[in-house]
């Protein structure tokens, strides 16, 4: 370093004095301790059900779905600030999905206007500590703004984004801040559903989306999607219900993950449409390839027109899309078992001249195979 006076407010540190990161986790990967998570949720899909739901496992020390952290899991404090609904009809819903009631704590806000985490930083988070929470809910955050806090300007919220930050950090507790979805902003970008700017989902380290099931054989299930993971692996997206009293009933898990929801996006279909086409293209390539491999010869160049393999093989043998483009798409499987296909050839096909490709496979790869040990 050199001579000149630093101001320690900005003294940079080595990056060998920093210690090991240890975040730990509420919920793992879903929900950190020492940061904030964003949940964002269409109206109707049950996303207060879902927050007790979580409390209530929580309360009972119960493992929350795909944590599988070997850790001993014992009961916890919950604490959940609502400006949406009353704490009678929260104590209903925790009630029914089995929460410990004297373990969960409600801080109904419905009447309260004082109450905010911009000039009322402090005692924001003093009320916090004083429930010794490991998990807050909040619901929704943007309530709790304060009225001088333009929620949509960048500028104006990032600021606010940190605080909330410091204050699980300052808490030692993970904090789901709970948003509407705003239709409007709806896009191929499955984090910029939240309300306000988008700098609220950017600036939290989790995020998880709410979406009802479009399934029509599991129609009364809701899928939670674990949009964003900056801390693991984003987790599998988890279905429940809300059962007959309404509590929340755990129903597994779906495949629908954020690049499905962006594919909807992209695509104008529906979350499970998309995984019947993913589905379903799957299936195709795997006859496709299986028709490949049928024509190759070891050491030999093949070559085959696309007409010549619809004879044989059926006339969807490359299902909807060009010959082209489906060959191109297995090129890769084909690769890892020796075949090289080339497209863009002519080929002779039934005495005439015909698109086509060719095969080449590699005689090495059936020596290799045959040495393998049974």
């Amino acid at each position: 370093m050199s001579d000149i006076p630093l101001n320690e407010q900005y003294a940079a540190k080595q990056a060998a004095q920093f210690g090991e990161d240890k975040t730990d986790f509420v919920w793992c990967p879903y929900i950190p301790i020492g940061d904030y998570t964003v949940l964002m949720a269409d109206g109707g899909t049950g996303k207060t059900v879902l927050c007790c739901g979580i409390s209530a496992w929580l309360s009972n020390g119960k493992r929350l779905p795909a944590d599988e952290r070997i850790t001993d899991i014992k009961p916890e404090n919950v604490l959940i600030i609502s400006a949406e609904d009353r704490g009678e009809l929260l104590k209903k819903r925790l009630a029914a999905s089995g929460a410990d009631l004297e373990r969960v704590y409600i801080l109904d806000c419905m009447d309260s206007e004082g109450m905010n985490f911009t000039s009322g930083y402090e005692a924001f988070k003093q009320t916090i500590l004083a429930y010794t929470p490991r998990l807050v809910i909040i619901d929704p955050w943007h309530a709790f703004l304060g009225a001088d806090v333009d929620i949509n300007r960048v500028n104006a919220v990032r600021p606010v984004f940190q605080r909330l930050a410091n204050m699980a950090k300052d808490c030692n507790c993970g904090m789901i801040l709970v948003s509407h979805v705003n239709k409007r902003a709806q896009g191929e970008n499955a984090n910029n559903a939240a309300t306000g700017s988008t700098d609220f989902v950017n600036a939290a380290r989790s995020a998880m989306r709410v979406i009802f099931n479009d399934d029509p054989a599991e129609k009364d299930t809701r899928i939670m999607v674990h949009t964003k993971s900056n801390y693991a692996e984003a987790g599998r997206s988890v279905k429940y219900r809300i059962n007959s009293s309404g509590g929340l009933q755990w129903a597994g898990f779906s495949d629908i993950t954020r690049q499905t929801l962006e594919n909807a996006a992209r695509w104008h279909k529906t979350p499970h449409e998309v995984i019947q086409m993913i589905d379903d293209r799957e299936e195709r390539n795997s006859f496709l390839i299986d028709a490949v491999k049928d024509k190759a010869i070891s050491g030999k160049t093949v070559n085959v027109s696309y007409d010549e393999l619809r004879d044989e093989y059926g006339l969807d043998v490359f299902g909807s899309v060009q010959p082209k483009k489906a060959l191109e798409g297995i090129a890769n499987a084909l690769h890892s078992d020796g075949i090289t296909i080339q497209t863009g050839k002519t080929v002779k096909h039934s005495g005439r001249t015909r698109n086509g490709f060719s095969i080449y496979k590699d005689e090495t790869v059936d020596d290799v195979l045959e040495d393998l040990p049974m």
